[in-house]
């Protein structure tokens, strides 16, 4: 038993030493472990709620002449465990032009593997994540899909699993001219409760329509669950110049109206980075008196002998609570 183990590892370790010689091998990730301390109106810590800071990621990417394939993941390790992902692309037009089949300024790539088919295509900024986890996809998760590409102009996406549901999600994005872009998608496997969804969004970088010094941008999507007949709004205005940022954010699913803005800033002196922040937040604008929250934050970080080591502060002005959080990063 032990001699089959053997040669069977060294078979594993000589077909991953081919491959590697034979394509390009990329190797990154990090790894990151902290702790958040919470001190609430007892002024003590509450909780060091270490699993949400540990993790580490670790991704191998392999490249061929007419595919590329990654392989890794969050390798978080906590509460929350998740297995290796793997995901492949096949550069079909690559691959015909090597038969002798000129697709000119036209692209088709073919996706295999993990979270294929999970989203459609999207331009809004989602600055203050309303949108996070409610976008246009499947829910089922291993699928293949295809994307279809002209220059830079146009680009639509399909993904689907070949069962007698048929689940699938289309999406397409548009860009006219340097600066706007339109995204549109659908999706007849949206929830486990519903299955069709369909979403618009669009962006205008007014930076580079007017030739600005400064970056200024505006997004927003409309999403609709069309059998659950609601629907989303999520409008987003960001802007930035020598360090600092500002954006706002707004949501509404046309009965609550939420709204929130973040103004910070970033700089670096004698090798240590230093950020500050003000958060201003309300989930329901017709009672901002009492449904609103303000966040300062502020951090410092410095990187030694290939560790970044941060101290980050934030607190909550209405909620009265301080959090501490002491983190030390490797990326590689």
């Amino acid at each position: 038993m032990k001699k089959k183990f053997v040669l069977t590892l060294a078979l594993v370790l000589m077909v991953a030493v081919t491959l590697s010689a034979a394509t390009p091998l990329e190797v990154s990730g990090s790894f990151k472990a902290g702790y958040t301390f919470t001190f609430g109106s007892a002024k003590t810590p509450a909780k060091a709620e270490g699993d949400k800071d540990n993790k580490a990621t670790i991704n191998a990417a392999f490249a061929g002449d007419f595919w590329s394939l990654e392989i890794g993941g969050n390798l978080q390790y906590g509460k929350d465990k998740a297995l290796t992902a793997a995901t492949a692309k096949i550069f079909l037009d690559k691959a015909l032009a090597e038969e002798g089949v000129d697709m000119g300024d036209v692209s088709l790539t073919l996706h295999v593997g993990t979270d294929v088919g999970k989203g459609a295509p999207s331009v809004l900024a989602d600055k203050n994540e309303y949108r996070k986890g409610k976008g246009v996809g499947m829910k089922k998760a291993d699928n293949f899909g295809l994307t279809i590409g002209y220059a830079k102009l146009v680009e639509v996406y399909f993904s689907m699993f070949p069962n007698k549901d048929f689940p699938m999600v289309v999406g397409a994005k548009v860009t006219p001219l340097d600066g706007v872009s339109v995204a549109l998608g659908f999706s007849n496997d949206y929830t486990a409760a519903t299955n069709k969804a369909f979403a618009v969004s669009a962006k205008a970088d007014v930076k580079a329509l007017a030739d600005l010094d400064f970056d200024l941008a505006v997004t927003g999507e409309y999403l609709m669950d069309i059998d659950a007949e609601t629907s989303l709004i999520n409008a987003d205005v960001t802007g930035g110049y020598a360090g600092a940022t500002l954006w706002v954010a707004y949501n509404t699913d046309l009965t609550t109206h939420k709204l929130a803005a973040k103004a910070a800033y970033k700089t670096v002196v004698e090798g240590f980075t230093l950020s500050a922040g003000v958060k201003f937040s309300s989930d329901d604008l017709s009672d901002i008196a009492n449904k609103y929250e303000v966040g300062i934050d502020a951090g410092a970080s410095y990187k030694l002998g290939g560790v970044t080591y941060a101290l980050d502060l934030a607190y909550g002005v209405k909620a009265e609570k301080f959090t501490v959080k002491p983190s030390a990063a490797i990326s590689f």
